[in-house]
């Protein structure tokens, strides 16, 4: 090759090389890494939120490189999914700067719920449109390894041995093992290498660490996932129909009104009679927290007013993300929500099960601003479709070839 200085030929050397994929790799690897070390110390009080917070500047250099990749040569995965997403994060800010701009109260707890629900968007969008499935799946073996780790020293620094999780309660879901930080996280990772079988290592060690984290709804899927990638693999490969999928947009939304209709003062006791228990106790006190809204004369200032009105009074953040929507966002801005948002499943079972795993946890808890989990979460289902069209694309071609 011929130059005229040294700038031109490193040029053309950065150009010939795959900068770009590896760039986004790597700080895509390092901000799970970060988040796995260091949320827990940060919670604890042993790091500065400067270190803590350093994992979405790395989530930032992957996101511009994996979108500077993907310009040059081209989307080719997730465009539907990020599509939806995108109008998502779209809407809920338009809503959410109209409430603002009503109530003339602005809080930096809505930017950052902002963030939260956008960064995953972009996040995956960049990984999945720069790096091929193979480099994926080395980075998500990557991903799985140091989150384990770093979710077994964090028991050591607790004083809590794995040992403890023999003396766990399931129906009441106490367990000393129990992490929120990585439940999420190991869940989704289960899911994705029950697809990929490639080495069953990921798959049992996935599993394991989803069980010992111990959350109810998370274990059984991941046993569920478990059981179907060993012995019934063929069932991860169905497709889905549209009516399949509007059936279950349209099932949601009424199951989202049935359960706040469950929670409100007049039906307690119906509730209590159907459930065996009172609302405050099968909704571990968010019922309580849900009447308080509706009595208090609640306001919405945007996305997250709802969770820092509860916070400021009980401590604790409102925790039933649909319910949530609807109370800040308004009621057709959840019912947009929720139709969107199953879209992100795409066209497979197993996409189905990922999204309708959130779906059914976003009725009953949170998970929504669970910006890392559902990073993972988006990967998987964009990986999961393409490996479908790839499949489509194939047949095709060995159909015409005959």
């Amino acid at each position: 090759m011929k130059t005229d200085s040294y700038g031109s030929t490193f040029r053309a050397r950065m150009g010939d090389r795959p900068i770009l994929p590896i760039l986004t790799a790597v700080f895509f690897v390092l901000t799970f890494v970060i988040k796995a070390f260091v949320d827990d110390a940060y919670g604890r009080g042993d790091v500065s939120s400067t270190i803590a917070y350093s994992k979405y500047l790395t989530a930032a250099i992957a996101c511009v490189s994996g979108f500077a990749y993907a310009f040059r040569n081209g989307e080719k995965v997730f465009v539907k999914q990020f599509d939806s997403l995108l109008a998502i994060f779209i809407v809920f800010t338009i809503v959410s700067i109209g409430c603002i701009f009503f109530t003339g109260i602005f809080s930096s707890v809505v930017s950052e719920e902002l963030l939260r629900l956008g960064m995953p968007i972009l996040l995956a969008y960049a990984l999945l449109n720069s790096l091929n499935e193979d480099a994926i799946y080395k980075c998500m073996v990557i991903v799985l390894l140091a989150s384990f780790i770093a979710y077994l020293v964090n028991l050591g620094i607790e004083g809590v041995s794995v040992s403890d999780f023999l003396n766990a309660n399931f129906q009441e879901s106490d367990s000393a093992t129990e992490s929120a930080s990585f439940s999420g996280i190991s869940l989704v990772l289960t899911l994705y290498f029950a697809f990929f079988r490639k080495n069953k290592t990921w798959l049992f060690l996935a599993t394991v660490f989803c069980v010992l984290t111990f959350k109810r709804l998370a274990i059984l899927v991941a046993v569920f996932a478990f059981i179907v990638s060993l012995f019934f693999p063929r069932l991860m490969r169905i497709r889905v129909s549209r009516n399949t999928l509007m059936s279950l947009k349209i099932a949601t939304i009424l199951v989202v009104a049935l359960w706040a209709w469950l929670l409100l003062p007049e039906q307690w006791s119906f509730a209590t009679m159907l459930f065996g228990k009172e609302p405050q106790q099968f909704t571990m006190g968010r019922s309580t927290t849900f009447c308080y809204l509706l009595s208090s004369g609640f306001r919405s200032y945007g996305f997250g007013s709802a969770s820092e009105t509860v916070k400021a009074v009980f401590g604790m953040i409102f925790e039933m993300d649909l319910i949530k929507i609807a109370l800040e966002l308004t009621p057709l801005t959840m019912i947009l929500f929720i139709w969107l948002f199953w879209d992100v499943a795409g066209t497979s079972l197993w996409g189905l099960v990922i999204v309708g795993f959130f779906m059914v946890n976003m009725i009953t808890s949170d998970c929504l601003t669970s910006n890392f989990c559902l990073t993972l979460a988006y990967v998987t289902c964009g990986v999961v479709e393409q490996s479908f069209l790839k499949h489509d694309m194939l047949s095709e071609t060995r159909n015409y070839d005959n």
